[in-house]
């Protein structure tokens, strides 16, 4: 009997959709809590029987101990859990930094290259470059990159600090700087796949990319 009800139970369990991971585990942290309520709760009644109506041949001792050991071991997969959960949700937010990193960095390297690009000598290159560098840095201007897709995100840079609005030409050289950095893209993100670096030859100069053909 114990057995079909434990298959039957089990297919249940089989049956059920499989809950994320993060609710499995703080389901998990809630059982393994109350568990430890219980234990403490069976140790206290020990011990006030133990001290108020004290049954023969009862050794109490070895009863509390019997439960102390069983609450260690509870609070110890508790901790387990919530550690492997803390764990899971630092990568996670490793992640995201990382994405958001990389988002940033190539809208930075963009206008940079826009700056290098409508720089007539190198005196200017360093001012526009120092400028860019400053202003990427601004509130209103991080917000803007952070809620933008690059492209759009440069292009709106490019026409509110005067650069002309040649998208493609500046994140191919963003890519390039970006590659020379090695810097690698996250797994997950915005700009991965689509909007990564493709791999470019040994031989391609990649100081500048060569000029769109106007005809």
């Amino acid at each position: 009997m114990l057995r079909s009800m434990d298959t039957a139970q089990t297919d249940s369990i089989s049956e059920a959709p499989a809950a994320p991971q993060e609710e499995r585990t703080a389901r998990h942290l809630r059982m393994l809590a109350r568990a430890a309520e219980i234990q403490m709760e069976i140790m206290e009644a020990t011990r006030t029987e133990a001290v108020e109506a004290p049954q023969p041949g009862v050794d109490y001792s070895r009863r509390i101990d019997v439960i102390a050991k069983s609450l260690r071991l509870t609070l110890l997969l508790e901790a387990k859990f919530a550690g492997q959960r803390d764990e899971r949700r630092k990568v996670a937010a490793q992640r995201e930094a990382a994405q958001e990193d990389w988002h940033a960095l190539r809208v930075k390297l963009a206008m940079l290259a826009a700056a290098y690009e409508a720089s007539g000598d190198q005196e200017e290159v360093e001012r526009r470059a120092t400028e860019v560098c400053e202003r990427v840095e601004r509130p209103e201007v991080v917000e803007l990159i952070e809620a933008s897709r690059v492209e759009v995100a440069v292009a709106a840079l490019c026409r509110r600090w005067g650069y002309p609005v040649q998208v493609e030409r500046w994140l191919e050289m963003a890519d390039v700087a970006m590659e020379e950095l090695g810097f690698i893209p996250p797994r997950d993100g915005e700009d991965d796949p689509e909007d990564a670096p493709a791999p470019r030859s040994a031989g391609v100069d990649r100081r500048k990319p060569k000029p769109p053909d106007t005809g």
